[in-house]
């Protein structure tokens, strides 16, 4: 087949993708799950199949490293389902890669156990460069609550950082960030706010704020984004957390009014809306995806597969799924180096705020 008609394919391919993702990140299953089952699935496409990424797993070496690495397909272990936000992550980037590189970038999706069993067969495979791991908050979440060792990852690069906001609803008494912290401290624990999953990346933020704001919010966790959105337009909670790309049509819409904004710097199509920095609050955690090796793994191998990544983000069959999920904003790709630097400070942030909100292990 011809790289010209390969790329129409993926175009085509992509568009699928893209729709599919918009709107869906926090809807994966979140590290508190409490299914004991493990499903192990293999995203695939038209360029590979089943049996030839289970073939390459068996082929797998780790001796001295290849020359003309990556010379088969690459597996990407991640512990949420397919058709979740990390899996089609894992699709987007992984288009132009194979584009690249001539060899297929394929999804493994190890489900259940909080995140465990995919980080324990992550450990289990070999340091030969042909197992990466998508790793987020989550995999530094379970860190922190003593469930697996994240410091055995060996970060290749961060892709994706999204930014959350506060929302209240359409019949909400507050139109700004101050009135809603002048009354939380004065009243701390009688205002709501609806997050996605208990335990997880939202509850840490919320969590955060409430150390560091003395504006202290109850929490109340939904199985997903969706209830939680339904939850504050019916009023049922004063607020929510959510990224921009979900709830951008509520906002155009009026049906929802955001407060505030958790990032470094404002965002452009919100101008009016203050980061809790303005406010003198140091909370600015947000989403992110990223790629690691095991620790281990040949320098060789990691500064290939970065050079990778680097010239895939640049790709239109990738940015333009950013762009739709208006992850532009904050996302910088960082390489092995900072993206350590970065993890490091994530395993910190989150232990210290996890052993506050008696979360931790």
């Amino acid at each position: 087949m011809s790289k010209k008609v390969l790329s129409l394919l993926l175009v085509g391919l992509l568009a699928v993708f893209a729709f599919a993702l918009f709107g869906c990140g926090d809807d994966e299953t979140t590290t508190e799950e409490t299914e004991t089952d493990v499903t192990v699935e293999t995203t695939t496409d038209d360029t590979v199949t089943e049996d030839t990424a289970t073939e390459d797993t068996e082929a797998a070496g780790g001796e001295a490293a290849e020359s003309d690495y990556p010379s088969r397909t690459v597996e990407v272990i991640n512990q949420f389902g397919p058709g979740g936000g990390t899996d089609l992550f894992i699709r987007a980037i992984g288009m132009p890669m194979a584009k690249i590189t001539d060899q297929s970038i394929v999804g493994i999706s190890v489900t259940g156990g909080g995140g465990v069993p995919a980080a324990t067969e992550f450990f289990n495979r070999p340091t030969d460069g042909y197992t990466m791991m998508a790793i987020g908050p989550e995999e530094v979440i379970n860190h922190a609550m003593g469930r697996i060792d994240a410091t055995q990852f060996l970060p290749v690069a961060r892709v994706q950082y999204d930014q959350g906001l506060f929302f209240v609803g359409p019949d909400s008494e507050y139109e700004s960030v101050e009135q809603l912290i002048e009354f939380a401290r004065e009243n701390p624990g009688d205002l709501s706010i609806g997050v996605t999953g208990a335990a997880g990346f939202d509850e840490v933020l919320v969590g955060l704020w409430n150390l560091r704001s003395e504006a202290e919010l109850e929490v109340v966790p939904f199985e997903s984004s969706a209830e939680a959105q339904a939850a504050v337009l019916g009023g049922h909670t004063d607020l929510m957390y959510e990224e921009y790309g979900p709830m951008r049509a509520l906002i155009e819409s009026g049906e929802v009014t955001p407060l505030v904004l958790f990032s470094e710097e404002r965002l452009p199509v919100l101008e009016d809306v203050p980061t809790a920095l303005e406010l003198d609050i140091d909370v600015t955690l947000g989403r992110w995806r990223g790629f690691a090796f095991k620790e281990g793994t040949d320098q060789q191998y990691v500064d290939t597969m970065f050079d990778v990544i680097e010239e895939a983000v640049e790709d239109p069959l990738y940015t333009s799924v950013e762009e739709q999920n208006m992850l532009q904003y904050r996302s910088e790709l960082l390489g092995p180096d900072e993206f350590q630097e970065f993890f490091n400070s994530e395993m910190e942030t989150y232990s210290d705020v996890m052993e506050q909100l008696d979360l931790a292990q």
